[in-house]
């Protein structure tokens, strides 16, 4: 099941590439990733969801993380997961640039940024939880979630823009040292 959802979403991710997102039809998807069209659609409901696929997936991932970490903080969760995905880019190559296909499509944009929001969501209340009472837990939590979250985007734009994901781990652990000292107080 996974291996299929994988299998549509990489053949989806390579056609956008070569023909665009507008020219590239579900069946085009469905045949070169050997399934019907159907099974496409019970898998991937959008287009969106095709191009969205793993960031789909790595948000599950994160907020199954976060309900069973247990006594890490949430910047040890954000840690491990910014570091896991930034080395699966790393492996993935050209087929984990989305983000060229998401700037220029307007039905991807949106759910990206919805990613993001709910990221930055996540973060928030774990933060928050781990502040415990501290006078200004409320507002530092919620700024330090947008520091994450809108870091990770900006580093992972920067470094997509280059076309090599060889700096994003660097980059992303740069951002949770700079949350954890400048906003955190070394939390």
């Amino acid at each position: 099941m996974a291996r299929t959802r994988a299998q549509i979403a990489d053949a989806a991710v390579t056609l956008f590439g070569e023909r665009g997102y507008d020219a590239t039809t579900l069946e085009e998807v469905a045949e070169r990733a050997d399934v019907h069209k159907r099974t496409l659609l019970r898998y991937f409901p959008t287009k969106a969801h095709l191009v969205l696929h793993y960031q789909y997936a790595a948000l599950d991932e994160f907020r199954e993380l976060m309900a069973g970490r247990g006594e890490r903080s949430t910047l040890e969760v954000w840690t491990g997961h910014v570091v896991f995905h930034a080395r699966r880019m790393m492996e993935r190559g050209q087929l984990a640039n989305t983000r060229q296909i998401a700037r220029g499509e307007p039905a991807v944009g949106p759910a990206y940024l919805a990613i993001q929001a709910a990221y930055q969501d996540l973060l928030a209340e774990g933060l928050a939880a781990d502040l415990g009472g501290r006078p200004d837990g409320a507002i530092l939590s919620k700024v330090a979630a947008a520091a994450l979250a809108g870091g990770n985007y900006a580093v992972g734009a920067m470094v997509a823009s280059r076309g090599s994901y060889a700096d994003l781990e660097r980059a992303e652990l740069e951002v949770v040292r700079l949350v954890r000292t400048s906003l955190l107080g070394g939390m």
